[in-house]
């Protein structure tokens, strides 16, 4: 496991880019927080790694798929259980042609591949309001 500490969201996202760069095709990272954590700003930073801009939250259409150097299918399964997962076909992408990078993954863990990035972030308030800390497991970094 690594841990980062993340002070600004500059730090979050170039915390994405290095992870983006360890990254290939069929690779599913998780990321896990409280609302307003950094997830976008740390996928915004994986997704520059395959030439990607414009990223957003897929808050209301729980999928965005971009097209870049590979293809980034990002996620959002705060509001959907396994089974609707399941029911919407989702899974297919975990064994896509691309990279997939799920916010609040682990409301669907029992489902995903077990070699999955899972990237945890918590608020590090010893250090500042805007401070993270950031526990990655399963990265190559």
């Amino acid at each position: 496991m690594v841990k980062i500490i993340s002070n600004s969201e500059g730090d979050t996202f170039a915390i994405g880019a290095k992870i983006g760069k360890s990254l290939k095709v069929g690779d599913v990272v998780i990321c896990n927080g409280q609302l307003g954590s950094g997830k976008t700003a740390l996928t915004k930073g994986i997704a520059s790694a395959f030439n990607i801009k414009n990223v957003h939250s897929p808050t209301f259409t729980l999928l965005n798929e971009y097209e870049g150097d590979v293809k980034l299918y990002h996620f959002d399964a705060y509001r959907i259980s396994e089974s609707d997962w399941m029911d919407c076909g989702f899974d297919e992408y975990l064994y896509g042609d691309g990279i997939c990078v799920i916010e609040w993954g682990e409301n669907i863990k029992g489902i995903l591949p077990d070699n999955i990035i899972d990237v945890s972030i918590s608020p590090n308030t010893q250090c500042g309001d805007n401070s993270r800390l950031f526990l990655i497991k399963g990265a190559k970094l």
